[in-house]
């Protein structure tokens, strides 16, 4: 029988659309019945990236990656399987169903950590509206933002005095120790209790394009101590992988295909509240290359915006370097003097702010930012060692070597020197750097891989296969599994598709297995020939199995009565050895 928990799985994959999931996330573009696009799991130029919106999973011919909507969910944003699941039901409107007695009952670190953020995200904004949280008030109203704005980001207050919140997570099922983990609220080493991490400051949750709040960062308003305070690492929270605002954003980037990067907080915030919808914030000058794969996926443009301040703007032109192992067209803005994103356009409006987004190239704005200064012969070996670097990242060829040629002629360098320079950190780098595409671990030999797209593309057929010779022609366990469930399912007059099939297996390799012979192409006239061949390799090994037994046992048996009878199976046998061969 099905467990209940696995139909449940199988409702809830039904009810979404894996198209409208998976599309959040990557570019995708329609190609007959299927959708592609850029393999968000490994570097590609060349789309491999193979969503089936009829059997509703994903497969990538590049690497092999494939799943339904629900490993995907784990796979690009590191959710457990019962986050995954949870948020799915959101969407659909289910309840999830308890499974007491279950090892999945018990909530693993990442999702208790989870609760405990989400938890206190809800403190720290009905704070907001509380006598406590009134300096907090006064502060984002005074920065001029609306109500509305206050609520679409989750914005909030923590008091000093961490009582509160830990009765309210109390209250929502949270333990303490949960906060903890999270970086919330921190126990004392002096013994006086603990105390709130936030303390005094108003609340910028961070949320992810699932609308997960994966950390804070916390300003403080009045006294001494760190302007901002953000969140520690956790299981859930890598500031290298997190962009702000991204879940406001996300629509307008997927309409737009262009992306503002700023700074600060108030930034993204208040160009939001201005109608300018698709910006992000990189929490510092500097981004990483996680964060540059993020926004590729979503946009195919960058306008970075940089204040005026030239002692910052050669290290934001290094910054922006790892945007280059993208795709992504990228260009800089630099703002007036005396101006950040949210002062102009607070002084501005908005058309007033779009009127200065007219950006230039990022290698012109590289090339401005590190030829200021000197121009004796060592400074232009630095600029020119520093572009070498910043060309070496470019991944595809053709457009690496324009930008040799482009910039060596605004520097002033031979064309092959440059060459050789950027040739020469590629080499250098590539001896640290694992390769773009990871090889695909093959499961099982050809023959059985070509076996079972047969069954699982024809259940018909595998029907006739299944009561000829069950799963025991695969030794190997991860097919043997895919077999055994897909059987089952015939038995039981249960779906079989792709996505069906996963809800039973837990092993990711036999789901990634069963997305990429889902969309092997193969007629059913071929498959039938495939299956036949396939029984009579398997009808010929067993009855020469049963022979090779029978001729060990007659030499060893003594009673000619009991000898006979066995060389009369052994002539049987051979017989029907004759038959399955066709002789």
């Amino acid at each position: 029988m099905i467990d209940d928990f696995t139909l449940f799985k199988e409702e809830v994959k039904n009810r979404v659309d894996i198209v409208d999931i998976i599309g959040e996330f990557v570019e995708l573009k329609r190609r007959g019945t299927a959708h592609i696009g850029l393999c968000p799991f490994h570097t590609e130029k060349t789309p491999s990236f193979n969503v089936n919106a009829e059997g509703q999973f994903y497969h990538c011919f590049g690497c092999g990656k494939g799943g339904d909507v629900i490993s995907f969910l784990m796979d690009i944003t590191g959710m457990s399987f019962m986050e995954a699941l949870e948020q799915l039901a959101e969407r659909t409107g289910l309840t999830m169903p308890e499974r007491t007695g279950m090892e999945t009952t018990r909530k693993n670190e990442s999702d208790r950590i989870m609760a405990a953020n989400l938890a206190a995200a809800e403190y720290f904004h009905k704070t907001l509206y509380e006598d406590e949280g009134k300096a907090g008030m006064d502060y984002l109203t005074g920065r001029g933002l609306a109500p509305e704005t206050i609520w679409a980001f989750r914005l909030g207050y923590s008091p000093t005095d961490p009582r509160g919140l830990l009765a309210f997570a109390r209250g929502k099922g949270v333990n303490p120790d949960d906060l903890n983990k999270a970086g919330i609220v921190l126990s004392s080493s002096y013994g006086v209790g603990p105390y709130a991490r936030f303390g005094g400051r108003v609340i910028f949750p961070i949320i992810d394009q699932t609308a997960r709040i994966l950390g804070f960062g916390g300003r403080i308003l009045e006294g001494d101590g760190a302007k901002y305070v953000n969140s520690p690492e956790t299981a859930v929270y890598h500031k290298s992988r997190v962009l702000y605002g991204i879940y406001q954003a996300k629509s307008s980037l997927k309409r737009e295909r262009t992306a503002i990067v700023v700074e600060g907080y108030m930034d993204v915030i208040s160009l939001h509240q201005a109608g300018i919808t698709n910006v992000i914030a990189a929490s510092g000058t500097s981004f990483t290359v996680d964060q540059a794969k993020i926004l590729s996926r979503m946009a195919r443009k960058v306008i970075l915006l940089f204040d005026s301040d030239e002692a910052g703007l050669s290290a934001a032109a290094r910054g922006a370097d790892n945007l280059l192992v993208t795709d992504l067209d990228i260009g800089v803005v630099v703002l007036p003097e005396g101006h950040d994103p949210d002062s102009l356009v607070r002084e501005r409006g908005a058309e007033g702010f779009r009127e200065v987004l007219e950006s230039i190239d990022l290698w012109e704005f590289k090339l401005q930012s590190m030829k200021k200064g000197s121009s004796d012969i060592n400074s232009i070996t630095k600029t020119a060692g520093e572009v070498a670097d910043s060309i070496a990242l470019i991944g595809d060829e053709l457009k690496r070597d324009i930008y040799i040629r482009d910039m060596s002629l605004k520097l002033g360098i031979d064309i092959e020197a440059m060459r050789k320079a950027v040739n020469g950190r590629i080499k250098k780098r590539s001896r640290h750097r694992e390769t773009q595409t990871p090889a695909v671990e093959k499961i099982g030999t050809s023959g059985e891989r070509d076996l079972l797209a047969c069954l699982l593309q024809f259940p018909g057929l595998a029907r006739h296969f299944m009561e000829e010779a069950g799963s025991k022609p695969f030794p190997h366990d991860a097919i043997k599994n895919i077999v055994d469930e897909l059987f089952h399912r015939i038995v039981e007059g249960l779906d079989t598709t792709p996505s069906a099939l996963m809800s039973g297996l837990d092993d990711k390799k036999a789901q990634e297995l069963v997305a990429s012979l889902a969309v092997v192409s193969i007629t059913e006239d071929r498959a039938s020939k495939i299956i036949e061949d396939n029984l009579k390799r398997f009808k010929i090994h067993e009855i020469n199995g049963e022979l090779a037994r029978l001729r060990q046992k007659i030499a060893a048996e003594k009673d000619t009565k009991k000898k006979t009878n066995l060389i009369e199976r052994q002539n049987n046998l051979n017989e029907q050895l004759k038959t399955v061969r066709g002789q």
